[in-house]
């Protein structure tokens, strides 16, 4: 679920606020997008290469196919912050998220580890561009995460 990020201005600063954060845990490896469908795409070009012999023509072209699909999803991942967030990871409460998709008023949205309050247990924080952003109670609910000076 995506929080209002509208941190508490720094005086000295004129950077822009964050407009929206989204709490995410990394997917299983198995669940991944960007490999269990390719997965199946693999073994679906292999069987029809290796069981079906009137099928190889198609496996001979498809596979190339395949192919050039995962390479440009795999750059799409580097690329882009918004594909890898949708392909390697799934959007969780902070109780449970290792990584927090920070997106600015303007630029690109960047992911930032998501890291737990020594001194509290259910308080949470990551830093955005050396500041340092908390999500507390009021993060579980969709509220804005405070922004605190290192």
């Amino acid at each position: 679920r995506a929080m209002n990020a509208i941190p508490v201005a720094d005086e000295d600063s004129d950077d822009l606020p964050l407009v929206r954060v989204r709490c995410y845990a990394r997917r299983a490896l198995h669940w991944r997008l960007d490999v269990a469908p390719l997965c199946a795409a693999y073994a679906a070009a292999f069987g029809a290469y290796a069981l079906r012999p009137e099928l190889e023509e198609v496996a001979v072209v498809g596979t190339p196919c395949i192919v050039l699909a995962h390479l440009l999803l795999f750059l799409a991942t580097h690329w882009s912050v918004r594909v890898r967030c949708a392909t390697q990871l799934y959007a969780c409460p902070p109780a449970r998220a290792s990584l927090v998709c920070a997106e600015p008023a303007s630029g690109a949205p960047r992911l930032c580890p998501l890291e737990r309050e020594a001194a509290a247990p259910d308080a949470f924080f990551f830093t955005y561009h050396k500041r340092k952003y908390l999500l507390g109670a009021a993060g579980k609910g969709g509220g804005s995460p405070a922004f605190r000076k290192p």
